[in-house]
């Protein structure tokens, strides 16, 4: 009987305005931890993005070495 009360509708307006509430910061609280969490692995691939750029400029330099180094054998076995 009590909540239908005038008395009892307002305590139950409060306990679910709370709950709301209580929700929206939990939601909030995720939220930041999500974005948190996103820019750390936004920024781990950057990271993991440029070291491979760097793999790849370096195994193209090896190669153009490798290839000049070829050539120079090629050069030096047909003088001889």
């Amino acid at each position: 009987m009590e909540e239908d009360s005038f008395p009892g509708q307002f305590k139950r307006l409060e306990d679910k305005t709370e709950e709301l509430i209580q929700t929206c910061r939990d939601l909030q609280e995720t939220k930041s931890e999500l974005e948190a969490k996103i820019y750390d692995l936004e920024e781990a691939l950057r990271t993991k993005v440029a070291a491979e750029q760097e793999h790849v400029e370096e195994r193209s330099m090896v190669r153009s070495k490798i290839e000049g180094l070829l050539s120079r054998l090629d050069q030096a076995l047909g003088s001889e």
